[in-house]
C-alpha cells in the first residue's frame, strides 16, 4: 500500500500583522487615487483599432492623406521632380525613340505663357468642383431665403439626383478600365481574363446603361471566381473592392431626378421661378454633354505620368519622383483636403518657373475671430487665406503667403538668401501694381526662407475640417 503523503500545516511568520480591513462607505467613492500624476497614457484610438483589426500595418486612405499634409515636402518635391522627370528623359537611353520623343513634346507642351496664366487658373478652378454654375446659386439663394430642414433635404436630394446623371459616364468608363487592367493582370488564366475583358468591352458599348443590372450581376460573379483564384493577392483584392464599390455608386433609379426636382418646386409658389428653375437644371444637365475646356496643364501632366509609368527605364531610376508627383496630387481639392490647388509652370521664353497655389476661401482667422476689440462685421467677414510655392531653376524657392481680408490683402515672402537683398522695394512695387483694383495692401513683409513649411502648420485648421463634425458640448 501506498504510503500517504502527509500535508504539513503551512509554515507562517507570526511577526506578520495582518491589516485590519477598514470600513468603507457605501456613499463614498469605490477607490481614490493617490497620484493622478501616475496614471498611465490611454492607448489611442488608432492603436486600439489596429489591434483589434489584427492588421497594423495597413493605413486608411484619410490618415495617408493627413500625412501628405503634415510633409513639408508634398509643397516643393512635385516641382523639383517634375524637372527631374524632364532631365531623365533627356538622358536615359531608350530603345522606343517614338515614345522619347513623344515625351519631350508633352514637357514642352506643359508651361504656359505669362498670358496664358489667367485662362489656365480659370480652367483650373472651374474643375475644382461640379456645384457650379447658375443652377447652383439659384438653389444657394432659396436656402437663404428658406433655411428650414425640408428645404435643405430637397435641396441635397436634387444635388444627389444631378450628380448621378453626371457620374454615370464616368462610372461606367472606370469599371471599364479596371476590368481591362484585370484582365492584363490574370492572362495566365486564360478563361477568367476573357471574361474580365467581355465585361471591359460591354462596359464601354453604348447600351451599357440598359445592361447595367445583368452587367453587375456578371461583374459580381467573375469578382468571386478572381478571389478564389490562385493568383489572388493583395493588390487585386484592393482592385476588386474598388469595383464593387463602383457598382454600388452607380445608381439605375430612371425616376431620381424628376422626383427631386418635384421636390424642389413644391416649395416654388411663383410659377415664374419654377420656370426659371427648370430652364436652369436643363442647361445644367445640357452642359454635362458638351466639351468644356479643360486645363492644358493638369491634361498634359496626366499624359506624362501615364507614359512614364509605362517606361519601365524611368520606373526603375526614378519611380520615386513618380510617386512624389502623384502624392502631391493627392493633395489636390477633396472631402479630406478642402482646399483649392493650382499647379502654375510658366516660361517667359528667358526663365521657367514651376508654382503650386492652394488657397482656403473660408479661413478661420483667430486674428479677427478671436479678438473682442474688433466689430461684429470684422469677426464675421470673410477670410481668403493663399499660399503660393515656386521653384525657379538657378534661383531657388519663394513662398508667399496671403490673408484677404474686405478688400485688405496681409502678404509674407520668403526668398532665397541669394535674392533677399533685392526683395527690399518689392513692397511698393506690388502696391504700384494693385493701383488699379478696389484691393489693397495693409501689410508686406519680406525675409529669407529659413525652413520648408507643411500645408498644416499653413493651414491649421485643416485636420479639424477632416474629422467632419465640429461640435462643442
Amino acid at each position: 500500500m501506498a504510503d500517504i503523503i502527509r500535508a504539513a500545516t503551512p509554515i507562517t511568520n507570526k511577526n506578520i500583522v495582518q491589516p485590519m480591513r477598514e470600513h468603507k462607505n457605501a456613499d463614498l467613492s469605490p477607490f481614490d487615487i493617490q497620484d493622478p500624476t501616475r496614471v498611465a497614457k490611454p492607448i489611442p484610438d488608432s492603436e486600439i483599432l489596429k489591434q483589434n483589426s489584427g492588421n497594423v500595418e495597413q493605413q486608411s486612405a484619410p490618415e495617408i492623406l493627413l500625412d501628405l499634409l503634415k510633409d513639408p515636402s508634398v509643397t516643393v518635391n512635385f516641382i523639383k521632380n517634375i524637372l527631374m522627370l524632364k532631365e531623365i528623359v533627356g538622358v536615359i537611353s531608350m530603345q522606343n525613340k517614338p515614345v522619347t520623343e513623344e515625351i519631350e513634346q508633352l514637357f514642352s507642351q506643359l508651361a504656359v505663357k505669362p498670358e496664358e496664366l489667367t485662362g489656365e487658373l480659370i480652367s483650373q478652378e472651374k474643375s475644382s468642383t461640379a456645384f457650379k454654375g447658375e443652377l447652383f446659386d439659384f438653389l444657394r439663394n432659396m436656402i437663404k431665403e428658406n433655411p428650414s430642414p425640408e428645404m435643405k433635404t430637397a435641396v441635397t436630394n436634387l444635388l444627389k439626383a444631378v450628380n448621378t446623371e453626371n457620374c454615370r459616364p464616368e462610372i461606367l468608363k472606370a469599371l471599364s478600365g479596371t476590368m481591362s487592367y484585370l484582365s492584363e493582370t490574370l492572362f495566365p488564366n486564360k478563361e477568367l481574363s476573357a471574361k474580365l475583358m467581355n465585361l471591359s468591352q460591354r462596359f464601354k458599348a453604348p447600351e451599357a446603361e440598359k445592361e447595367f443590372p445583368q452587367l453587375k450581376h456578371e461583374t459580381a460573379q467573375v469578382i468571386q471566381e478572381i478571389e478564389k483564384s490562385i493568383m489572388f493577392s493583395g493588390k487585386l483584392s484592393s482592385l476588386c473592392s474598388m469595383v464593387t464599390y463602383n457598382l454600388s455608386r452607380y445608381n439605375t433609379n430612371t425616376e431620381f431626378l424628376g422626383d427631386a426636382a418635384r421636390e424642389v418646386m413644391a416649395f416654388i409658389p411663383d410659377d415664374n421661378r419654377r420656370t426659371e428653375f427648370l430652364q436652369k437644371l436643363y442647361d445644367c444637365l445640357s452642359s454635362f454633354e458638351r466639351p468644356t475646356a479643360d486645363s492644358k496643364v493638369l491634361n498634359v501632366l496626366v499624359k506624362i505620368l501615364e507614359k512614364q509609368t509605362d517606361n519601365e527605364s524611368v520606373m526603375q531610376l526614378k519611380g520615386d519622383s513618380v510617386e512624389s508627383v502623384i502624392h502631391s496630387l493627392l493633395s489636390s481639392p477633396s472631402n479630406f483636403t478642402p482646399l483649392l490647388h493650382f499647379i502654375i509652370p510658366v516660361d517667359d521664353g528667358t526663365n521657367m518657373a514651376f508654382g503650386e497655389m492652394w488657397i482656403n476661401p473660408d479661413e478661420e482667422d483667430p486674428k479677427t475671430k478671436n479678438n473682442k476689440n474688433n466689430s461684429d462685421h470684422e469677426q464675421n467677414q470673410r477670410t481668403i487665406h493663399m499660399l503660393l510655392v515656386f521653384d525657379i531653376p538657378d534661383v531657388g524657392r519663394f513662398e508667399t503667403e496671403l490673408f484677404v481680408r474686405d478688400k485688405k490683402i496681409d502678404l509674407s515672402l520668403m526668398c532665397p538668401a541669394s535674392v533677399e537683398s533685392h526683395m527690399e522695394n518689392i513692397g511698393s512695387d506690388l502696391k504700384k501694381s494693385i493701383s488699379f483694383s478696389e484691393y489693397s495692401f495693409n501689410e508686406i513683409k519680406v525675409g529669407k526662407l529659413e525652413k520648408t513649411r507643411s500645408l498644416v502648420e499653413v493651414f491649421p485648421t485643416l485636420p479639424r475640417k477632416r474629422t467632419g463634425i465640429n461640435v462643442r458640448i
